[in-house]
């Protein structure tokens, strides 16, 4: 889609000044204690609640979708043939698949993209770390990027390999080493596939606690996935962000979660919140692909990737939820697949359409990035500087440790 017809986004208007004071370096004691911020656009009105009071804030019988995806050790440290060290951080794998569940569960060599931090690395170079036997080599380098593959000794799978040897990728900007804390604390308490190098912060506020009394007010769940890339944390340096390429971040959903969701949609109450920007990008590419069926495309599921500016696509705007999921569910019956995987590249920012959620549940994001922009897309670009102002006067913290809040249209 050509970006003629979209607005002009201009990234300035979407930044703040952030102390860094404010950024929490380590997680509360207890992960519902945090904050929380609750934003209704109708109203236009703030209040202050805590993280465990969410289950009274939201209607009953709404649904809340949630990603399942888990961090992975990706960091490694390696050493260079003259004995130099070179810290490699893995971001997605490029062969045998593209997909991380199915690279990470193999005792097989894989090729992953990568940033390496070190110097003098170069192409061709085989990087070694003792333990596992395991040798990088390095077959592309550019900049801080690279393309390495990796090859150990035993029967290991990949992901027992890195989590005996690598550690936690934590974001720069918490400017700290791994403690044992994060081993639990980075991960949402229903992580279950493996495959992002960066959680899905939203998430993390969450305990059993208040997933039974979401439950206890009929308030249902339905997973989905996206594993979360390193291009999560890359700025927008272009002043228009039209001129922005979006990184790709594989995401999947099972047919039993797609059902739920069209049953849902067509329902007496057809609330939905999303817990998280991960989430809502994968609904929104979900209901652009069910959009597109219901008009007669034909998509491979093979070769499955959502564009950059489908949820600013005109054409798919009148398509309603309940029509966009069961597009999808007769696409999958067709082609025999009880899940869908594939790629997707969506910006949701300010100027386009918000399909698929009636709430956001989020923490407070970086200024001036890409989370910024589908933050105001959400609440309307007149409200999100309002709501930031007030997490900033009323002590809340920041990024990925940091408070929450949830944000109704």
């Amino acid at each position: 889609m050509s970006t003629a017809s979209i607005p002009s986004i201009d990234i300035q208007r979407y930044s703040y000044d952030l102390p860094a004071e404010r950024i929490a370096s380590f997680p509360l004691d207890e992960r519902d204690a945090s904050k929380l911020l609750r934003f209704w656009r109708h109203e236009g009105g703030i209040t202050h609640h805590h993280f465990r009071d969410l289950a009274g804030l939201l209607p009953a019988d709404s649904l809340m979708v949630m990603n399942s995806t888990k961090v992975i050790a990706a960091r490694l440290v390696a050493s260079k043939p003259t004995g130099g060290r070179v810290e490699v951080l893995l971001a997605d794998p490029v062969a045998p698949s593209t997909d991380p569940a199915v690279v990470l569960r193999s005792s097989e060599g894989s090729t992953w993209n990568c940033m390496i931090g070190g110097r003098n690395v170069q192409k061709g170079m085989v990087l070694a770390h003792d333990a596992a036997g395991l040798t990088l080599t390095v077959l592309e380098r550019e900049g801080t990027g690279a393309v390495v593959q990796l090859q150990w000794n035993g029967q290991q799978s990949l992901a027992e390999v890195l989590d005996h040897i690598g550690t936690l990728p934590l974001p720069p900007y918490l400017n700290r080493e791994v403690e044992s804390v994060d081993a639990e604390r980075y991960q949402t308490v229903y992580a279950r596939e493996q495959g992002s190098v960066a959680a899905p912060t939203a998430g993390l506020h969450f305990t059993h606690r208040v997933l039974d009394e979401l439950a206890a007010n009929g308030i249902a769940s339905a997973l989905l996935t996206l594993h979360v890339g390193l291009g999560t944390f890359q700025p927008v340096t272009a002043t228009d962000a039209r001129d922005h390429a979006m990184h790709a971040e594989r995401f999947g959903i099972s047919r039993e979660s797609v059902h739920h969701l069209f049953m849902h949609a067509s329902s007496a109450q057809p609330w939905v919140t999303v817990v998280g920007t991960t989430s809502l990008r994968t609904m929104e590419s979900l209901h652009a692909l069910g959009a597109q069926l219901a008009q007669g495309a034909i998509i491979d599921p093979d070769d499955l990737v959502v564009d950059q500016w489908a949820a600013f696509d005109e054409s798919l705007r009148n398509v309603d939820r309940s029509t966009a999921y069961g597009a999808v569910l007769r696409w999958m019956d067709d082609n025999q697949r009880t899940s869908l995987w594939g790629q997707t590249r969506i910006m949701i920012a300010p100027g386009c359409h918000i399909a698929a959620a009636d709430a956001l549940i989020t923490n407070f994001h970086q200024p001036g990035n890409t989370l910024m922009l589908l933050v105001a897309a959400f609440m309307g670009e007149e409200h999100w500087r309002r709501v930031y102002e007030a997490a900033l006067n009323n002590d809340y913290r920041f990024l990925s440790y940091g408070d929450s809040s949830l944000l109704i249209r």
